[in-house]
């Protein structure tokens, strides 16, 4: 009965998240039904740039309903971007302003957000300054996001993932929290890196894997709650659900991580 009862589980979790990305029912939660869609046409670019006007740090707010999310370190200016999409519509919003010294970037999907399908072509292809001090929050709905906040200023990363699959690269240089939720996708996090600060990460995933790369040199603990799922985690001291590495208590700096995932598996590694 008890391995009837862990079936039953998997299999409504499973059909949840094909309903939730719109497989059986060609609809979304996040989106309008797909007898609204657009009719994609031919693929158009934009270049977009943004000044940092004076600011001495900045925060960066991006919001897409579908489509693929790529952000990297490297500009001159706060922002420079690349856009391309194939419905007119969709053309990325803009918006900056700089109050007492701080500046305010919101890039957002300016309609209803729509459903993720091959039809469109949808990609934010965005550098950041590396040196200004950065808080970011990341809202996507389906889709692909990539960040790479490794040679950045990073304080504090949201990540809202929605039925996205997520590839984050820490910032070592100045990070002190990471949050990170996805509903139904694969997680990969990067933390390895020279840190300057103690920090905090919190990774709560409904169905996929999560995958996480901790530092060797860095003291690591992990608080890890699964529903159902393996957890690997060679070379961790497992003390019930908590795990920690050998240079936990000795250094200096301490990532405290925390995992929640409802299905699926859990792999932590050490480089």
């Amino acid at each position: 009965m008890k391995g009837l009862a862990v079936f039953l589980v998997v299999a409504l979790l499973v059909i949840g998240g094909l309903y939730t990305t719109g497989v059986f029912s060609s609809t979304t939660w996040w989106g309008p039904n797909s007898a609204d869609q657009p009719v994609a046409g031919d693929i158009m670019t934009e270049d977009k740039s943004v000044g940092t006007q004076s600011a001495q740090s900045a925060r960066v707010e991006l919001r897409m309903g579908a489509g693929k999310v790529n952000v990297q370190g490297g500009a001159l200016d706060l922002m420079d971007a690349t856009f391309l999409y194939n419905v007119p519509a969709w053309k990325p919003i803009v918006d900056y302003v700089v109050t007492n010294s701080q500046g305010a970037l919101l890039i957002r999907e300016p309609s209803d957000t729509h459903s993720f399908s091959t039809k469109y072509q949808y990609d934010w292809n965005i550098r950041l300054n590396s040196s200004m001090p950065i808080d970011m929050e990341v809202k996507t709905g389906a889709g692909n996001t990539v960040l790479d906040l490794s040679d950045m200023m990073v304080h504090t990363l949201i990540v809202d993932a929605g039925a996205s699959s997520a590839s984050i690269k820490g910032s070592p240089g100045a990070m002190t929290s990471m949050d990170v939720k996805t509903g139904v996708g694969s997680v990969n996090i990067d933390l390895t890196g020279d840190w300057k600060n103690s920090a905090s990460v919190h990774v709560d995933g409904g169905v996929g894997s999560i995958k996480l790369v901790v530092p060797r040199n860095v003291g690591v603990t992990v608080e890890a709650k699964r529903g159902i799922g393996s957890i690997s985690t060679p070379g961790f001291i497992q003390d019930g659900n908590t795990y920690h590495n050998a240079a936990y208590g000795s250094s200096a700096i301490t990532l405290s991580i925390n995992l929640n995932v409802g299905v699926g598996s859990v792999s932590i590694t050490q480089q």
